[in-house]
């Protein structure tokens, strides 16, 4: 089977992650980026040299989707332009109830127009926790469904990495391993990439770090670090009653912009199972998100 060829819109946050992620992808491709006019000529990663950069989703040769990784305030026109070609859509729009549901159904109208299928709200939040919510409440009728957000993973400031020469800013976190070993993770911000081994070395070897497992990643900006993880905790309740007192708890720690990105690639491997029209990700079977990995998903995970 062939590979998807898709096309990345908008080279934003979420934009790099979708177009990095399809790059490494054996059954997704990606087409082109396409990038205002404004931006066109700006740099891209090692990665993605070799891909071609347009203005517009008309100039590229030949594509099967299109992930719309742009503002919530533009991406209504933007998909009415793509799928006026004829191109299935995605978007990871930030809207929630009625606001989601008018957008949905707009995109709707274009959709069966022109033809083709259209998946909104495909993201982390609305999208897959949006899903993990809908379940939550099939299991618990009746129950309340209460949601706290809070940093992904508790950072310090380290003194005495920051005293190693060479180091311009550290950051420290403790995390348990799959095995229940607690594992030291520590970020620092270099004055020189060369460098990275020594000082990786002189942070392992300080009487702080001794015996425990250190493991030490440069990075470019210690405060885009700080801006990047998430945590959400889903917490539902259920009735009390004769069935029992159901309580189910789901927490996620994550980068909220990677898994918005993989949900988009997911929606679009779904993308030429559906008919024309518009459909949030609660609509689309999960089968159909696996793409041609389907069979092995149901037996992995069934």
């Amino acid at each position: 089977m062939k590979p998807l060829q898709l096309a990345v819109v908008g080279f934003g946050r979420v934009g790099r992650v979708c177009a990095e992620l399809i790059s490494r992808s054996q059954d997704l491709s990606l087409a082109a980026i396409v990038r205002r006019a404004v931006s066109a000529s700006g740099t891209l990663p090692e990665t993605l040299r070799s891909v071609p950069v347009v203005t517009h989703i008309g100039q590229v040769k030949h594509v099967d989707a299109a992930l719309l990784c742009v503002p919530a305030n533009v991406v209504e026109e933007l998909a009415a332009q793509v799928l006026q070609h004829g191109i299935p859509v995605v978007d990871c729009v930030m809207l929630h109830g009625a606001a989601l549901e008018a957008h949905h159904t707009v995109i709707h109208k274009a959709a069966v127009h022109h033809r083709a299928a259209a998946i909104v709200g495909a993201g982390w939040d609305p999208g897959a926790l949006s899903v993990f919510r809908s379940w939550l409440a099939l299991l618990t009728p009746g129950g309340m469904t209460e949601t706290r957000r809070h940093t992904g993973i508790s950072l310090r400031h380290m003194t005495m990495a920051q005293n190693v020469r060479g180091v311009k800013d550290a950051l420290c976190a403790e995390v348990q391993a799959p095995d229940g070993r607690l594992q030291r993770y520590v970020y620092v911000e270099l004055e020189n990439r060369e460098d990275a081994e020594s000082i990786a070395q002189a942070i392992r070897a300080d009487p702080l770090f001794l015996g425990e497992d250190t493991q030490v990643f440069p990075v470019d900006s210690l405060a885009a670090l700080e801006e990047e993880g998430r945590g959400v905790v889903l917490d539902r309740r259920g009735v009390p009653g004769r069935f029992g007192h159901q309580h189910l708890v789901l927490e996620a720690r994550c980068d909220d912009s990677v898994l918005t990105a993989q949900v988009m690639l997911a929606a679009a491997r779904a993308l030429p199972q559906l008919k024309p029209g518009s459909y949030l990700l609660s609509q689309v079977p999960l089968s159909a998100l696996w793409g041609e990995r389907a069979e092995k998903a149901q037996r992995e995970w069934s």
